[in-house]
């Protein structure tokens, strides 16, 4: 037959895997078969809506009926028409698929709803100025349509009258990636690969064959991974004598190829081993200074097809850890040389050839296991070698010979493809999480974006949020959607009114049984528990709906013993002298306890901060020993950079401190309150050249005392403003008295090199050593603190070292969730637990 292969070419022009793909395919054609092959390629820029839209246009008007069959892998090129189209499918156009802005709104609101764009206040005064235009209306009328081939003129044709005639207020549809640019791309990705013009469909990896939306629902997709086109042969063993052992890895340096975890956990490893970077691309300076620090790390920039083989030849290991990887032709090339490949189990196509311990390492995408592996493959040779042999094997099925006999040879029995979907877990709350500010906050908001991303699920929090003027629904982080829900005004008003009487806030408590007469949240829980396939009670308060509506099975995660620490806040109400007032609070204790009770009791896992708390749950309510799981509060490793003395020391300069600061970050808590009593009577007059501050939302407590003259409260901050005082304080206090639990502020404070002064209370679930923090009893807290202030600037960075150490060893939120992420307790798609 005489094939054309059709294919965009990319402005500005760069090598990568499509490129490689086509040039191994039309040479195999042309020199091993009986076939006749062109490659024929568009000039396709993508920097704008209008030039993707120009492209797609382009292909669809390109006759190229001379030839047999055309084989077409990538957009727009499949927008050709001709009577044999095999589609060899690479990938759509990823950033308006599954990659913008988080890869859950593929399947978003209408383009033409405000409230499906990442910025709706942007989106509804374009969306209002847009009405008014034929071309509008008629692109709308056509997107809703049945995908058509004889519409694309009109198309279009609506498209350029629109873009011709587009105002500045209605410049934002034509944003790209964008909701507009998103409809248009898929709509026109469904004429091209329609079943009724498309004779074949295949993928080039499992990973792109699986992905929701890719292929029309109920395609026969066959999966033909393909070679590279580099001459890998023949292939060497690992050299055991070699001086410094080399990791090598090669990939445009950009954001998805995940180079500054790469680089993060290399800078973990202990040896003399070197890592290599060969590429270039958006991230190289921002990668550059990542690396700066250690002289390990190499940047070769580009290399030549020779070079690159023997820069594979030399190294002992091959890392490359993308996320989700369409194939990943550098793990197929490492493979064929004899180079056992790291990558991670989120990475897409390499895991469909590594095997963990077999033909390399297949592990979470984590610095502390990369690390590991990294440290494996530096210090072992023979095992490297071992690992290589396999991995060779594991590839030599791989051939062009195999990818040109599925494309054009006689058509194999497929079964449909197998569409993946993610499981969806639904999480109950009673206050939204973002901005996260507040212990609760963080714990929420960093617990399950991490679990999204490990367990490879969606995760909705669905909050009944007092503080709501509005129903709000938008995703927080990859996997992780916030849907709050506003009390009535009657539920409002009934609220302020109870919390009045009894002087103190009852929100969490009025949502025991304030859900019940709340018709929006009935109604989204309806909604979103009919897909879940897990349901999670964070804090007890809404457990009788999720009893009621919610999926099954469900957990319980405590944050605390809710009974305790509300028995605190209502320890004025329940003295009172009123009897009405002890009537009403000892009433709400009750529904706190029978709701604590009943998620303990009834769910099938509970999820606790510190073994202490589920010791307490275990006595109290009668639990079997094997019942529950701690999950530590941890510090976000990522956002928090750790702050060396002699840095501190010239923030301090900067900031012209003359006097000592030390910082009380608290959230509106009960025991936070009692912990800066303590520093406003016993610390702060005890040590009046010190500056005391206090950070947090305790800051607004109508019950804190006045503060002495060199106590200050600074409220609420933004993170940046947090980051300053973290990197400048000289003193970090937890001088907790009570509460359950553990301190997340403990871990802000050691995570960033602040020394840190805890009653043994505060340090209570996380068990600092003695040698990472200053601890003491109350009684000792200001002599403890004098100590400290003349403590030289060697032994402070020897303990704040230590304990930030330990911090990334224990209170790392990627870590900690991986027993959850397992599949022996949710199953990863389902999120079913079993144990």
């Amino acid at each position: 037959m005489k094939v054309a292969i059709i294919a965009p070419s990319p402005v500005p022009f760069t090598i990568g895997g499509a490129e490689k793909l086509w040039w191994g395919l039309w040479q195999h054609l042309n020199r091993e078969s009986d076939h006749q092959a062109e490659l024929i390629k568009l000039p396709s820029p993508e920097r704008t809506l209008r030039e993707v839209m120009a492209s797609y246009r382009r292909f669809s008007e390109l006759d190229v009926s001379h030839f047999d069959a055309v084989i077409t892998t990538k957009y727009p090129a499949w927008m050709v028409s001709h009577p044999d189209h095999r589609l060899y499918l690479q990938h759509p156009l990823r950033g308006l698929y599954d990659t913008w802005p988080w890869p859950e709104l593929s399947d978003a609101a209408a383009f033409d709803d405000a409230d499906g764009w990442p910025d709706p206040l942007i989106a509804r005064p374009a969306l209002a100025a847009a009405e008014g235009l034929p071309a509008w209306r008629t692109l709308r009328d056509l997107l809703a349509a049945a995908p058509r081939r004889e519409h694309l003129g009109e198309l279009f044709a609506a498209f350029e009258s629109l873009a011709a005639d587009i105002t500045p207020t209605q410049a934002p549809l034509l944003a790209f990636p964008g909701p507009l640019a998103r409809a248009l791309v898929q709509h026109l990705d469904r004429i091209a690969m329609a079943p009724e013009v498309i004779t074949r469909y295949s993928a080039i990896s499992a990973t792109v064959a699986h992905r929701p939306g890719y292929f029309p629902a109920g395609a026969r997709v066959q999966v033909l991974p393909h070679p590279s086109d580099l001459d890998v042969s023949p292939p060497q063993a690992v050299t055991p004598e070699q001086a410094t052992p080399r990791l090598f890895t090669c990939s445009r340096l950009e954001a998805p190829k995940r180079l500054d975890l790469l680089i993060r956990a290399f800078r973990r490893t202990r040896g003399k081993g070197e890592l290599w970077i060969a590429g270039s691309g958006p991230e190289r300076a921002a990668l550059a200074q990542l690396a700066a620090e250690d002289p390990r790390i190499h940047f070769l920039g580009f290399l030549r097809d020779s070079e690159i083989v023997d820069q594979y030849r030399a190294a002992c290991a091959v890392p490359f850890i993308p996320r989700d990887e369409d194939l990943g032709l550098i793990t197929l090339e490492a493979m064929a040389v004899g180079r056992p490949v790291i990558t991670c189990t989120d990475s897409g196509g390499p895991t469909e050839f590594v095997e963990d311990g077999m033909t390399g390492w297949c592990i979470p995408p984590e610095e502390a296991a990369l690390a590991e592996a990294l440290d494996a493959a530096l210090s072992d040779p023979a095992y490297c070698s071992r690992l290589g042999r396999a991995a060779r094997e594991r590839t030599k099925g791989i051939s062009w010979q195999r990818v040109a006999e599925g494309l054009l040879g006689p058509a194999p029995d497929l079964p449909v493809v197998q569409v993946s979907r993610p499981g969806h877990w639904l999480v109950l709350n009673t206050f939204a999480v973002t901005p996260p500010r507040g212990g609760g906050q963080n714990r929420i908001y960093h617990l399950y974006r991490h679990l999204a991303r490990q367990a490879g699920v969606r995760i909705t929090l669905l909050c009944l949020d007092t503080q709501a003027e509005s129903e709000r629904q938008r995703w927080i982080a990859p996997g992780l959607e916030e849907h709050c829900i506003p009390l009535t005004p009657a539920q409002f008003t009934t609220l302020h009114r109870q919390s009045q009487a009894l002087g103190a806030p009852l929100d969490d408590l009025f949502a025991i049984h304030g859900w019940v007469d709340n018709p929006a949240f009935l109604a989204a829980l309806a909604r979103h528990a009919e897909t879940a396939t897990l349901g999670i009670c964070a804090h007890p308060y809404l457990v009788h709906a999720m009893r009621a509506h919610g999926p099954s099975p469900w957990w319980y995660e405590a944050h605390n013993v809710e009974a305790e620490l509300k028995r605190d806040i209502l320890a004025p109400a329940l003295a009172s002298d009123d009897l009405a007032t002890r009537q009403r609070a000892a009433t709400l204790l009750d529904d706190v306890e029978q709701a604590e009770a009943t998620a303990c009791r009834d769910s099938a896992e509970i999820i606790a901060c510190a073994e202490e708390d589920l010791a307490v749950f275990r006595r109290r309510y009668g639990l079997p020993q094997e019942k529950g799981v701690v999950v530590p509060n941890c510090a976000d490793l990522e956002r928090l950079p750790f702050i060396d003395m002699p840095t501190r020391r010239a923030w301090q300069r900067r900031l012209g401190m003359a006097r000592p600061v030390a910082l009380f970050i608290a959230s509106w808590h009960g025991p936070n309150l009692a912990a800066a009593r303590f520093i406003a009577e016993r610390l702060a007059p005890a040590h009046p050249t010190v500056d005391f501050v206090l950070v947090g939302s305790l800051c607004q407590h109508p019950q804190l005392p006045a503060l002495p003259v060199n106590m200050r409260a600074a409220g609420l901050v933004s993170e940046a403003e947090l980051k300053v005082l973290l990197a400048s304080a000289d003193i970090a206090l937890n001088p907790m008295l009570g509460g359950s639990g553990s301190n997340l502020k403990m871990l802000d404070y050691t995570a960033s090199g602040v020394p840190v002064l805890t009653t043994f209370f505060g340090n209570r679930g996380l068990d600092f050593a003695p040698e990472a923090v200053w601890l003491a009893a109350p009684g000792e807290l200001s002599r403890r603190l004098h100590e400290l202030l003349v403590t030289d600037d060697v032994e402070r960075q020897a303990r704040v070292s230590a304990a930030r150490c330990q911090t990334e060893a224990h209170f790392d939120w990627a870590s900690a969730v991986r027993a959850l992420a397992r599949p022996k307790r949710p199953d990863p798609t389902q999120g079913r637990f079993s144990k």
